[in-house]
């Protein structure tokens, strides 16, 4: 979801950790799917802790906030920051969110999906759900947050004191809900409110301190993912909901949140891997967004494959599993060099016509 510009050092290490999140947050899904196979033995705590990678994927988003402004810098537009974010995440998630009404309009698949009219204008625009449905497609709850992140940047940004952004940002954050609340919005002020949105806050922090830090070393960043794995697992393990879908948001924000920083902080630096491995590892995070987006579909597949009882042995079943795995990340990748590049490549010329016009006249 990076967008660079020249003087601006690449984000190598985050890109790699994308596509981990993304397929952390597709084994979560997977496993879900699974536990209703009476052959699967999953406990509960292996299902819930790949929901994790949301929260590393929220501390990033901070991270690349600070990095496009130039830490929130005089010289950013604000009008530019917000265009060329909305453009990046909106256009692929408007394509599959057709795709799942049509599919639920058609019979073929979503059968059951709610499309009332108040869930559709809620969806399309990513606003916080106010009806027991929810979002027509799942995981946009997280892109309701993304935008709603885009949303206090750009006010930052119109801000014209600069020594006071990151202050500023932290009061809407801490404000935007109150405020709902009290105006009578509140469904969007408890969800605007979830303590999640701290470990956006830790990602600008990140962005503000982290370049200033040396690089780590292969084996720190070795040891502090393994540490920060073991604290995600710790955290599903203990969790005081015996739900799967995560964590209490009380608990949450600062159980997989912290991980979630630190394991940023040690990949922020790391510099590209010039090869095949570092090639492929770009081009899987690249596909991340995409991977995100469309994994509910293999889900769906999955899920009908195992009510109809074709799974008859462990084996069978697992090795669907591994199947489903490879099948979304390589559909992500197809798509997002064959459709997601391309789209998002037209609009980056786009608003490159734009800006050259606005300066020749």
């Amino acid at each position: 979801m990076t967008m660079r510009t020249n003087q601006q050092p690449k984000l190598c290490g985050l890109e790699y950790l994308r596509f981990f999140a993304a397929f952390a947050v597709l084994a979560h899904h997977i496993l879900e799917e699974m536990s209703a196979s009476p052959l699967a033995h999953v406990p509960a705590a292996i299902q819930r802790v790949g929901a994790c990678g949301v929260d590393v994927f929220f501390v990033i988003s901070g991270l690349v906030m600070w990095h496009t402004t130039a830490g929130f810098s005089s010289q950013t537009s604000a009008k530019r920051f917000l265009t060329r974010r909305l453009t990046r995440i909106i256009p692929p998630y408007w394509m599959f969110l057709a795709v799942v009404i049509a599919l639920s309009c058609s019979g073929i698949a979503y059968k059951h999906r709610p499309l009332a009219a108040v869930g559709l204008v809620e969806s399309a625009f990513l606003l916080p759900p106010t009806t027991s449905a929810g979002l027509v497609l799942g995981v946009a709850w997280t892109l309701v947050y993304e935008v709603y992140f885009y949303l206090i940047c750009t006010a930052a940004l119109f801000l014209p004191w600069q020594k006071y952004r990151l202050a500023f940002i932290g009061a809407l954050i801490a404000g935007v809900p109150i405020v709902l609340s009290t105006v009578g919005a509140t469904a969007q002020g408890e969800y605007y409110g979830n303590p999640i949105v701290v470990e956006f806050l830790a990602g600008i922090f990140l962005g503000a301190v982290g370049m200033r830090l040396p690089e780590s070393s292969s084996r720190i960043r070795w040891m502090v993912s393994m540490a920060c794995v073991a604290l995600f697992y710790w955290a599903s393990l203990v969790s005081p909901d015996k739900a799967t879908a995560g964590l209490p948001t009380t608990f949450r924000w600062w159980a997989w949140g912290i991980p979630a920083v630190l394991l940023v902080a040690a990949f922020m630096r790391m510099e590209d891997r010039h090869g095949r491995l570092g090639r492929t590892l770009a081009l899987l995070g690249n596909a991340s967004y995409v991977l995100y987006l469309t994994h509910g579909f293999w889900m769906n597949v999955f899920a009908k494959a195992i009510k109809s009882g074709m799974f008859h042995h462990q084996f069978s079943l697992w090795l669907a599993v591994a199947s489903i795995a490879g099948l979304a990340v390589a559909s992500a990748v197809i798509v997002h060099l064959y459709v997601e590049k391309p789209l998002l490549g037209w609009f980056a010329d786009k608003r490159s016509a734009r800006i050259l016009q606005s300066v020749r006249t």
